[in-house]
């Protein structure tokens, strides 16, 4: 057994361990009459301050603690834990009043983030090794346009030496958009084959409308179409990375306020009756 399966292994027992455990001490404290949504909250509560420690512990990688990757393995099945705590805590039915809807509602977009960034924190890292060199995201713009002064200007130069503007045609009815475009972040979701291959094949289907000049010229292009569609799918990808923290840290945060006088009000409310 590799160590990578005992560890998961280890980490789904003590997940299912725990939840039975609080499962039966909730149950306990419904049928001895004790106020379980109080003590379920507090330690939901002190879970997601807890799970926040996980991004704090990333910007401090130069202290001696557990490993990133030990902690991203904690982070995870402490938020599954989490899950089933926020559902003992709302006895498994919908929450009622506005301010337990508002923090239903941030507690499900902090999970369904957290869901979506593990999803694209192991997929994206490995296509985008995958598609080509890694390349600074803040440089990437400079990079898009420098692509498509190059292209231009081997359309340029095909339309003086061979005195055809069957490139430059092609171009601008079907290159040009594709050069200037900025992909949005959640085409990195999808493949780039299905958009890349149309686009090749229409290019291929242009060579019997060329010479030996243009032909040349039109392989050239071929390769900068190849690095521009390299170039979106890194753009994408890095931005979807920086997209979904956008959306999971402001969250978790609010709900961690929120929470917070959740648990006074409640907590008062209790002690008057």
């Amino acid at each position: 057994m590799s160590s990578l399966l005992a560890r998961r292994l280890g980490f789904i027992t003590g997940l299912v361990i725990l939840s039975l455990l609080a499962f039966f001490a909730w149950r306990l404290f419904q049928v001895s009459l004790r106020p379980e949504s109080i003590c379920t909250g507090l330690l939901l509560l002190l879970l997601v301050l807890a799970l926040t420690i996980f991004n704090a512990r990333k910007k401090l990688p130069f202290l001696p603690l557990v490993r990133a990757a030990t902690w991203l393995q904690i982070h995870l099945y402490a938020g599954w834990f989490c899950l089933f705590i926020f559902l003992l805590h709302i006895h498994f039915r919908i929450p009622g009043g506005p301010l337990e809807i508002t923090l239903a509602t941030i507690f499900c977009i902090v999970v369904l983030s957290g869901i979506v960034g593990l999803y694209i924190s192991r997929d994206l890292p490995a296509r985008m090794a995958h598609s080509g060199e890694a390349l600074l995201y803040e440089r990437m713009p400079a990079f898009r346009r420098h692509i498509q002064r190059n292209v231009e200007d081997l359309i340029r130069k095909a339309e003086s030496e061979t005195e055809s503007s069957t490139l430059g045609n092609f171009y601008v009815e079907r290159l040009r958009h594709f050069f200037a475009r900025v992909p949005s972040a959640f085409s990195a979701l999808a493949s780039a084959e299905p958009g890349l291959h149309p686009l090749m094949a229409e290019m291929n289907a242009l060579n019997r409308y060329l010479d030996d000049r243009e032909k040349a010229i039109a392989n050239e292009i071929r390769d900068w179409i190849e690095t521009k569609q390299n170039l979106d799918f890194q753009y994408a990808a890095q931005s979807l990375l920086k997209l979904w923290l956008f959306v999971h840290i402001p969250f978790t945060y609010s709900l961690i306020l929120l929470g917070f006088a959740h648990g006074v009000i409640a907590t008062l409310y209790a002690a008057r009756w």
